[in-house]
Protein backbone atom coordinates (compact mmCIF):
# COMPACT_ATOMS: atom_id res chain seq x y z
CA UNK A 1 0.00 0.00 0.00
CA UNK A 2 1.26 3.84 -0.79
CA UNK A 3 0.90 5.94 1.61
CA UNK A 4 1.72 9.86 2.32
CA UNK A 5 1.82 11.84 4.92
CA UNK A 6 1.32 15.92 5.24
CA UNK A 7 1.63 17.59 8.43
CA UNK A 8 2.95 21.10 9.30
CA UNK A 9 6.97 19.78 9.28
CA UNK A 10 9.20 21.37 6.68
CA UNK A 11 10.61 17.90 5.13
CA UNK A 12 10.46 15.53 2.75
CA UNK A 13 11.07 12.32 1.90
CA UNK A 14 10.63 9.18 4.16
CA UNK A 15 11.55 8.83 8.09
CA UNK A 16 14.18 5.69 8.53
CA UNK A 17 14.63 3.59 11.07
CA UNK A 18 17.54 5.20 12.94
CA UNK A 19 15.92 8.47 13.15
CA UNK A 20 16.81 9.48 16.49
CA UNK A 21 13.76 11.37 17.51
CA UNK A 22 10.98 8.96 16.56
CA UNK A 23 8.07 10.28 18.58
CA UNK A 24 4.67 9.24 17.62
CA UNK A 25 4.23 10.38 13.96
CA UNK A 26 7.63 9.91 12.93
CA UNK A 27 6.79 6.16 14.17
CA UNK A 28 3.69 5.82 12.01
CA UNK A 29 5.26 7.52 9.28
CA UNK A 30 8.05 4.78 8.93
CA UNK A 31 5.95 1.99 9.95
CA UNK A 32 4.02 2.65 6.83
CA UNK A 33 6.92 3.56 4.95
CA UNK A 34 5.09 6.15 3.98
CA UNK A 35 6.43 9.55 2.20
CA UNK A 36 6.38 12.79 4.07
CA UNK A 37 5.00 16.41 2.44
CA UNK A 38 4.72 19.85 4.25
CA UNK A 39 0.90 20.82 4.35
CA UNK A 40 2.20 24.21 4.30
CA UNK A 41 3.47 24.06 0.32
CA UNK A 42 0.75 25.07 -1.95
CA UNK A 43 3.15 22.22 -4.33
CA UNK A 44 2.75 19.37 -1.58
CA UNK A 45 -1.25 19.03 -3.24
CA UNK A 46 0.00 17.97 -6.49
CA UNK A 47 3.07 16.23 -5.50
CA UNK A 48 0.43 13.85 -3.48
CA UNK A 49 -0.79 12.13 -6.37
CA UNK A 50 -1.52 8.31 -6.70
CA UNK A 51 -1.43 7.25 -3.08
CA UNK A 52 -3.07 4.52 -1.87
CA UNK A 53 -4.24 6.38 1.32
CA UNK A 54 -3.10 10.06 2.31
CA UNK A 55 -2.97 10.94 5.81
CA UNK A 56 -3.75 14.57 7.28
CA UNK A 57 -2.22 16.09 10.74
CA UNK A 58 -3.68 19.41 10.44
CA UNK A 59 -1.61 21.76 12.05
CA UNK A 60 -3.47 22.89 16.23
CA UNK A 61 -2.83 26.78 15.35
CA UNK A 62 -1.15 28.90 17.71
CA UNK A 63 -2.67 30.46 20.66
CA UNK A 64 -3.35 33.39 22.80
CA UNK A 65 -4.01 33.67 25.79
CA UNK A 66 -7.25 35.78 27.15
CA UNK A 67 -9.22 36.66 30.31
CA UNK A 68 -11.15 33.44 30.31
CA UNK A 69 -8.29 31.10 29.10
CA UNK A 70 -7.67 30.68 25.65
CA UNK A 71 -8.42 30.98 21.64
CA UNK A 72 -6.57 29.89 18.85
CA UNK A 73 -5.35 32.97 16.84
CA UNK A 74 -7.33 33.00 13.23
CA UNK A 75 -8.06 35.35 10.35
CA UNK A 76 -4.66 35.26 8.35
CA UNK A 77 -2.36 32.60 10.57
CA UNK A 78 -0.98 29.69 8.03
CA UNK A 79 -3.76 26.96 10.01
CA UNK A 80 -7.25 29.44 9.19
CA UNK A 81 -5.70 29.85 5.19
CA UNK A 82 -5.34 26.38 5.32
CA UNK A 83 -8.75 25.69 6.07
CA UNK A 84 -9.95 27.81 3.67
CA UNK A 85 -8.82 25.91 0.92
CA UNK A 86 -10.46 22.54 -0.21
CA UNK A 87 -7.90 20.49 0.28
CA UNK A 88 -9.81 17.42 0.55
CA UNK A 89 -10.99 17.35 -3.48
CA UNK A 90 -7.69 19.22 -3.83
CA UNK A 91 -6.05 15.88 -3.08
CA UNK A 92 -9.01 13.77 -4.58
CA UNK A 93 -8.10 15.06 -8.26
CA UNK A 94 -4.38 13.83 -8.04
CA UNK A 95 -6.14 10.55 -8.48
CA UNK A 96 -8.12 8.06 -6.71
CA UNK A 97 -6.44 8.53 -3.67
CA UNK A 98 -8.57 7.92 0.04
CA UNK A 99 -7.98 11.35 2.44
CA UNK A 100 -7.72 10.77 6.05
CA UNK A 101 -7.86 12.76 8.94
CA UNK A 102 -5.46 12.00 12.17
CA UNK A 103 -6.60 13.60 15.43
CA UNK A 104 -3.75 16.02 16.30
CA UNK A 105 -4.34 16.97 20.28
CA UNK A 106 -6.92 16.56 22.53
CA UNK A 107 -10.47 16.65 20.06
CA UNK A 108 -11.66 19.53 21.60
CA UNK A 109 -8.56 21.84 20.51
CA UNK A 110 -10.59 23.39 17.20
CA UNK A 111 -13.63 24.78 19.97
CA UNK A 112 -10.78 27.30 20.35
CA UNK A 113 -10.78 28.80 16.96
CA UNK A 114 -13.11 31.50 16.04
CA UNK A 115 -16.64 30.40 14.22
CA UNK A 116 -15.68 30.64 10.89
CA UNK A 117 -12.43 28.62 11.33
CA UNK A 118 -14.77 26.12 12.89
CA UNK A 119 -16.79 25.42 10.36
CA UNK A 120 -14.56 25.24 7.42
CA UNK A 121 -12.34 22.85 10.11
CA UNK A 122 -15.70 20.82 10.46
CA UNK A 123 -16.45 20.95 6.80
CA UNK A 124 -12.84 19.81 5.98
CA UNK A 125 -13.01 16.66 7.83
CA UNK A 126 -16.62 15.55 7.09
CA UNK A 127 -15.24 15.67 3.38
CA UNK A 128 -12.81 13.02 4.37
CA UNK A 129 -12.93 8.80 3.69
CA UNK A 130 -11.90 8.05 7.42
CA UNK A 131 -11.06 9.57 10.86
CA UNK A 132 -8.31 7.67 13.07
CA UNK A 133 -8.43 8.99 16.46
CA UNK A 134 -5.99 8.68 19.26
CA UNK A 135 -8.02 6.95 21.66
CA UNK A 136 -11.56 5.09 21.90
CA UNK A 137 -13.19 8.43 23.98
CA UNK A 138 -11.98 9.95 21.05
CA UNK A 139 -13.74 7.94 18.61
CA UNK A 140 -17.03 8.21 20.29
CA UNK A 141 -16.77 12.34 19.99
CA UNK A 142 -15.88 12.32 16.35
CA UNK A 143 -18.65 9.45 15.58
CA UNK A 144 -21.06 11.65 16.83
CA UNK A 145 -20.12 14.86 14.79
CA UNK A 146 -19.42 13.20 12.18
CA UNK A 147 -21.90 9.82 11.82
CA UNK A 148 -21.29 9.37 8.31
CA UNK A 149 -17.40 9.19 8.27
CA UNK A 150 -15.88 6.07 9.35
CA UNK A 151 -13.71 6.54 12.61
CA UNK A 152 -11.28 4.15 14.06
CA UNK A 153 -8.67 4.54 16.97
CA UNK A 154 -4.68 4.62 15.22
CA UNK A 155 -2.52 2.39 17.70
CA UNK A 156 0.22 5.19 19.05
CA UNK A 157 3.70 3.56 18.34
CA UNK A 158 7.55 3.24 18.84
CA UNK A 159 9.83 2.11 17.16
CA UNK A 160 12.23 -0.40 19.19
CA UNK A 161 15.01 -0.51 16.54
CA UNK A 162 17.12 2.15 18.67
CA UNK A 163 15.88 1.07 22.45
CA UNK A 164 15.91 -2.76 22.12
CA UNK A 165 19.61 -2.29 23.47
CA UNK A 166 18.43 -0.18 26.48
CA UNK A 167 19.31 -2.31 29.77
CA UNK A 168 16.25 -0.50 32.67
CA UNK A 169 17.89 0.52 35.55
CA UNK A 170 14.92 1.24 38.06
CA UNK A 171 16.27 3.64 40.72
CA UNK A 172 13.81 5.12 43.67
CA UNK A 173 12.80 8.06 42.11
CA UNK A 174 9.68 9.06 40.59
CA UNK A 175 8.84 10.69 36.45
CA UNK A 176 6.16 13.10 36.27
CA UNK A 177 4.48 13.59 32.88
CA UNK A 178 4.50 16.82 32.25
CA UNK A 179 4.82 20.79 33.02
CA UNK A 180 2.99 23.21 35.52
CA UNK A 181 0.42 23.71 32.64
CA UNK A 182 -3.56 23.23 32.72
CA UNK A 183 -2.67 21.35 29.69
CA UNK A 184 -0.45 18.73 31.41
CA UNK A 185 -1.64 18.43 34.81
CA UNK A 186 1.92 18.75 36.35
CA UNK A 187 0.94 20.50 39.48
CA UNK A 188 -1.41 17.31 40.36
CA UNK A 189 1.11 14.82 39.27
CA UNK A 190 3.55 16.57 41.31
CA UNK A 191 1.37 16.31 44.64
CA UNK A 192 0.72 12.61 44.02
CA UNK A 193 4.51 12.06 43.35
CA UNK A 194 5.30 13.48 46.73
CA UNK A 195 3.29 10.29 47.98
CA UNK A 196 6.96 8.03 47.23
CA UNK A 197 8.75 10.09 49.53
CA UNK A 198 11.69 9.89 46.57
CA UNK A 199 12.72 12.77 43.87
CA UNK A 200 10.92 13.81 41.75
CA UNK A 201 11.41 14.32 38.34
CA UNK A 202 10.00 16.11 35.74
CA UNK A 203 10.11 16.89 31.48
CA UNK A 204 10.99 20.22 30.52
CA UNK A 205 8.60 21.41 27.58
CA UNK A 206 7.50 24.75 25.98
CA UNK A 207 4.86 24.67 28.96
CA UNK A 208 7.27 24.89 31.64
CA UNK A 209 6.34 27.59 34.11
CA UNK A 210 8.90 30.19 35.57
CA UNK A 211 9.49 29.23 38.85
CA UNK A 212 9.01 25.40 39.02
CA UNK A 213 12.82 25.15 39.37
CA UNK A 214 11.82 26.35 42.68
CA UNK A 215 9.45 23.45 43.93
CA UNK A 216 10.97 21.34 46.64
CA UNK A 217 12.49 17.93 46.04
CA UNK A 218 11.90 18.86 41.95
CA UNK A 219 14.91 18.43 39.41
CA UNK A 220 13.95 19.09 35.60
CA UNK A 221 15.47 16.64 32.76
CA UNK A 222 16.36 18.83 29.77
CA UNK A 223 15.21 18.43 26.30
CA UNK A 224 15.76 15.76 24.82
CA UNK A 225 15.83 14.00 21.47
CA UNK A 226 13.29 10.97 21.69
CA UNK A 227 16.00 8.32 22.22
CA UNK A 228 17.81 10.19 24.93
CA UNK A 229 14.23 10.77 26.91
CA UNK A 230 14.13 6.72 26.81
CA UNK A 231 17.32 6.45 27.94
CA UNK A 232 16.43 8.25 31.17
CA UNK A 233 13.32 7.24 31.59
CA UNK A 234 14.59 3.26 32.05
CA UNK A 235 16.54 4.81 35.06
CA UNK A 236 12.70 5.33 36.92
CA UNK A 237 10.63 2.87 39.12
CA UNK A 238 7.48 5.35 39.51
CA UNK A 239 5.38 7.31 37.25
CA UNK A 240 2.36 10.15 37.82
CA UNK A 241 1.04 11.60 34.38
CA UNK A 242 -2.58 13.20 36.08
CA UNK A 243 -2.57 15.41 32.03
CA UNK A 244 -6.10 16.45 31.81
CA UNK A 245 -5.98 16.74 27.65
CA UNK A 246 -6.38 13.68 26.31
CA UNK A 247 -3.55 13.07 23.19
CA UNK A 248 -1.70 10.41 21.98
CA UNK A 249 -0.64 9.22 25.19
CA UNK A 250 3.46 8.45 24.56
CA UNK A 251 4.46 9.16 28.10
CA UNK A 252 2.04 6.28 29.33
CA UNK A 253 3.20 4.28 26.55
CA UNK A 254 6.94 4.61 26.67
CA UNK A 255 6.39 3.88 30.40
CA UNK A 256 4.68 0.80 29.39
CA UNK A 257 7.63 -0.53 27.71
CA UNK A 258 9.81 -0.49 30.27
CA UNK A 259 7.16 -2.04 32.73
CA UNK A 260 7.49 1.48 34.30
CA UNK A 261 4.21 1.18 36.56
CA UNK A 262 2.26 4.57 35.96
CA UNK A 263 -0.88 6.32 37.86
CA UNK A 264 -2.75 8.55 35.07
CA UNK A 265 -5.80 8.90 33.30
CA UNK A 266 -7.89 6.18 31.93
CA UNK A 267 -9.84 8.05 29.19
CA UNK A 268 -5.93 7.66 27.65
CA UNK A 269 -5.94 4.39 25.74
CA UNK A 270 -2.18 3.58 26.54
CA UNK A 271 -3.05 4.39 29.70
CA UNK A 272 -6.29 2.34 30.37
CA UNK A 273 -4.84 -0.65 28.53
CA UNK A 274 -1.26 -0.94 29.69
CA UNK A 275 -1.76 0.10 33.27
CA UNK A 276 -4.83 -0.89 34.38
CA UNK A 277 -4.98 -0.88 37.91
CA UNK A 278 -3.57 2.65 38.18
CA UNK A 279 -5.86 4.55 35.98
CA UNK A 280 -8.28 6.99 37.57
CA UNK A 281 -10.38 9.76 36.25
CA UNK A 282 -8.46 12.73 36.00
CA UNK A 283 -10.18 14.80 38.61
CA UNK A 284 -9.61 12.25 41.08
CA UNK A 285 -6.39 12.89 43.04
CA UNK A 286 -7.32 11.59 45.82
CA UNK A 287 -7.40 7.77 44.26
CA UNK A 288 -4.16 8.81 42.70
CA UNK A 289 -2.27 9.58 46.14
CA UNK A 290 -3.76 6.27 47.58
CA UNK A 291 -2.44 4.29 44.60
CA UNK A 292 0.76 5.96 44.89
CA UNK A 293 0.90 4.60 49.06
CA UNK A 294 -0.12 1.16 47.20
CA UNK A 295 2.98 1.07 44.92
CA UNK A 296 5.48 2.45 47.18
CA UNK A 297 4.60 0.15 50.20
CA UNK A 298 3.13 -3.19 48.76
CA UNK A 299 5.63 -4.89 46.47
CA UNK A 300 3.28 -7.60 45.13
CA UNK A 301 0.73 -4.63 43.71
CA UNK A 302 4.19 -3.12 42.26
CA UNK A 303 5.41 -5.98 40.24
CA UNK A 304 1.82 -6.99 39.25
CA UNK A 305 1.79 -3.58 37.65
CA UNK A 306 5.01 -4.26 36.08
CA UNK A 307 4.39 -7.26 34.64
CA UNK A 308 0.75 -6.08 33.44
CA UNK A 309 2.29 -2.96 31.43
CA UNK A 310 4.99 -4.61 29.83
CA UNK A 311 2.59 -7.38 28.73
CA UNK A 312 -0.12 -4.97 27.90
CA UNK A 313 2.20 -3.34 25.92
CA UNK A 314 2.74 -6.11 23.26
CA UNK A 315 -0.52 -6.82 22.79
CA UNK A 316 -2.33 -3.75 22.01
CA UNK A 317 1.02 -1.52 20.90
CA UNK A 318 3.13 -3.47 18.96
CA UNK A 319 4.25 -3.29 15.43
CA UNK A 320 2.21 -5.86 14.32
CA UNK A 321 -0.73 -4.74 16.02
CA UNK A 322 -0.45 -1.73 14.11
CA UNK A 323 0.24 -3.04 10.77
CA UNK A 324 -2.41 -5.06 11.14
CA UNK A 325 -4.76 -2.19 12.48
CA UNK A 326 -4.13 0.07 9.79
CA UNK A 327 -4.95 -2.74 6.89
CA UNK A 328 -8.07 -2.54 7.67
CA UNK A 329 -8.97 0.79 5.32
Amino acid sequence: MSVAFLTEMGFEGKVPSDHTNMRTEFAWMHALNADHYCIYRSESFTKVKNYDAVYMIFPKGNLFLNSVGAKLASGTTPTSNLLKLDIVNLLKQQGNQKVFYIQEGPHWLWNDYEIEDQVNKYNLVSMCDGIFAHNESDARYYRGLFPSVDVKVIPTLLIETLISSIQPNPQDKVIIGGNFARWYGGFESYIVATEFNLPIWAQTSHAMREGEELLDNLTHLPRLSWIDWMKELSNFKYAVHLMPTVAAGTFSLNCAYFGIPTIGNIDVDTQRLCHPMLSVDVNDVDTARKLARKLHEDVEFYNDCSTIAKEQYKVHFSLDKFNSTMKVL
